[in-house]
């Protein structure tokens, strides 16, 4: 059940400009939170706009409410549980409330942490008592109950076993649990999402920039949009989560950050970005620098027309290694003009072979890359065919589809760093995009989402560089020439050997 906080913040003009709100500045989603009377609340809430802030509230007014009240909170560090003691101490220093605060924790250890504010009304002392997050204190208390960034505790699900009987048992006990997302396989993900029962509060950071809340760029420290934010960011799916209250699969993606860049060029001491990105047309420089590589060259062929783009990346093997030479990106373009930008590739004196998209429009490519040179040199691939794999020299019995079968095999070259890509904030994006996925019936499958920037093209056109090039070997590995000691291979690190 969606809760909506600008609904409930419809209020008259004496509730908004009441003392308590002035003198806690409280923002426009913050206020309604603050005030909810309501026994269950979620809050899914984008990362660094006052949730914890407004929690403390919540709960300093619920012991000036309801003197000599109990307020536990659950928290998953002892640093998140300093400052949810800090936060409330700040409250009632701004609303002029004497407090005691105690650390009755016996050591330092997670497990054993308790912190107390304590605030007097009348002869009754209430207390907001900070424990770690585990389905033993979770047993414990009788009133109402925090659970602070739900989604990172340990046993999410015990702890919720524990507490949900106590907050059923009384219905003067209130709840509010609160977090960013962390992946779906968690209390919290099923506590706030779409289907939940519960009435959730979910406020992300596009929402919460236009009541306010300031954004600077990490670098510049500049003022920035949500937008341009996302933009900068290495890592979208992890900012979605964080900031815009999506909630990430477990599937994670099939190449994490750390297998991108560990094969990005500049790993190694003195090695040099030796990689020419083009957009619409190759540069003249471009078409010089792929000319002198020592080849051959294989080309990789992801073909779009309107929604997805066409993605031309080409790479050369040196030692066993697969070094990303060239990648040009084609968008809104009619193919006749397409054929023009593929055409003088296919006319280099070092051009191997190539491999590209044969499915729907990608067709005519291909075709015309097989009478350009060769129908040897230029395979077809449906994506949607079935292939079997060649182990070892002996083939499988089972079948797969085709673009499984690239897609592992471009995770393997990853893995045992036997590829060189450019250090790109766009390939990173698109080489993250497709995702392991794990069936009911236990199989992985490999997916690409959808998005506004397309559909991984770069990842599909690399996967198909991949696979034209290991057409003739089957090892990644290092293997250095004999004769070249002091040679071109010599240059790079031995990077492992990865069968594929």
């Amino acid at each position: 059940m969606f809760w909506d906080p600008f609904q409930q913040a419809v209020m008259t003009s004496s509730q908004r400009t009441s003392r308590e709100n002035a003198l806690l500045k409280l923002r426009q989603y913050q206020d309604p939170v603050f005030r909810c009377g309501m026994g269950m609340l979620i809050l899914h809430w984008s990362r660094q706009i006052g949730k914890s802030y407004t929690l403390a509230a919540w709960a300093v007014k619920r012991l000036l409410k309801y003197p000599g009240r109990l307020v536990t909170v659950l928290s998953n560090s002892k640093s998140n549980g300093s400052e949810f003691v800090v936060k409330a101490t700040e409250i009632c220093g701004l609303l002029g409330k004497a407090l005691e605060i105690a650390d009755l924790s016996p050591d330092e250890r997670i497990e054993n942490m308790r912190m107390e504010v304590r605030i007097k009304v009348g002869r009754r002392v209430g207390r907001i008592v900070v424990l770690a997050a585990n389905p033993r204190t979770a047993r414990g208390f009788s009133g109402d109950l925090i659970l602070d960034e739900f989604a990172f505790h340990e046993d999410s699900v015990a702890i919720w076993d524990a507490a949900e009987p106590i907050i059923s048992s009384n219905a003067d006990y209130a709840c509010r649990v609160a977090s960013t997302g962390n992946g779906r396989f968690n209390m919290f993900y099923r506590m706030a999402n779409e289907s939940s029962p519960y009435n959730v509060s979910r406020i992300r950071r596009t929402e919460a920039y236009g009541m306010g809340v300031r954004i600077y760029d990490p670098a510049t420290r500049k003022s920035i949009t949500p937008e341009e934010a996302r933009a900068n960011t290495l890592d979208k799916a992890s900012y979605d989560q964080n900031y815009e209250c999506a909630f990430n699969d477990e599937n994670m993606a099939m190449l994490t950050l750390a297998l991108i860049s560990g094969c990005e060029y500049g790993q190694l001491v003195g090695e040099p970005e030796e990689c020419r990105i083009c957009s619409q047309d190759w540069t003249r420089d471009a078409l010089d620098f792929l000319s002198k590589c020592k080849g051959p060259l294989g080309v990789g062929l992801d073909v779009g027309r309107t929604r997805d783009i066409t993605v031309i990346t080409i790479g050369e093997r040196i030692g066993g290694v697969i070094f990303t030479r060239a990648i040009l990106r084609l968008s809104s373009m009619r193919l006749p003009q397409q054929l023009e930008r593929l055409r003088p590739i296919l006319q280099l004196a070092n051009f191997g072979r190539l491999s590209g998209d044969a499915t729907g429009i990608g067709l005519g490519l291909v075709e015309f890359a097989q009478e350009e040179c060769g129908a040897y040199r230029a395979e077809g691939v449906q994506f949607s065919s079935r292939e079997k794999r060649s182990v070892r020299g002996i083939e499988q019995s089972d079948s797969a589809l085709v673009s499984e079968l690239m897609a592992l095999d471009l995770l393997a070259v990853f893995e045992a760093r036997g590829i060189y890509i450019p250090s790109e904030m766009a390939l990173r994006d698109s080489l993250r995009k497709p995702e392991r996925i794990v069936t009911a019936g236990g199989s992985v499958r490999i997916a690409a989402t959808r998005t506004e920037a397309g559909h991984a093209d770069e990842f599909w056109s690399m996967a198909l560089m991949v696979r034209t090039l290991k057409s003739n070997a089957a090892s990644f590995g290092y293997d250095a020439p004999e004769e070249s000691p002091g040679g071109e291979s010599a240059r790079f690190e031995k990077r492992g050997s990865m069968l594929i």
